[in-house]
């Protein structure tokens, strides 16, 4: 992989992490709306998913995917 395209999926993988984090942080409510409280579950399981599910896969995607990948075969004279 090339080191932009490593660079812009560590960058994606950080940024998702941090919604997620952002997310995960929304208060879940303590009224007695019901509905209050799955939207706050809801928010709560997707910042969790985020944060340490799906951010943290496509930074090691980013990371490892390019020392995995096969190398591009040297150009000879012909």
């Amino acid at each position: 992989m090339q080191p932009i395209r490593r660079v812009l999926f560590v960058g994606l993988g950080l940024s998702i992490s941090f919604i997620g984090l952002l997310v995960w942080n929304i208060p879940l409510g303590g009224n007695e709306d019901s509905v209050n409280d799955w939207y706050g579950l809801i928010y709560f399981g997707w910042g969790l998913f985020g944060c340490f599910g799906l951010g943290p896969f496509v930074i090691l995607y980013g990371l490892f995917n390019g020392l995995t990948s096969p190398s591009p075969k040297p150009q000879g004279r012909h």
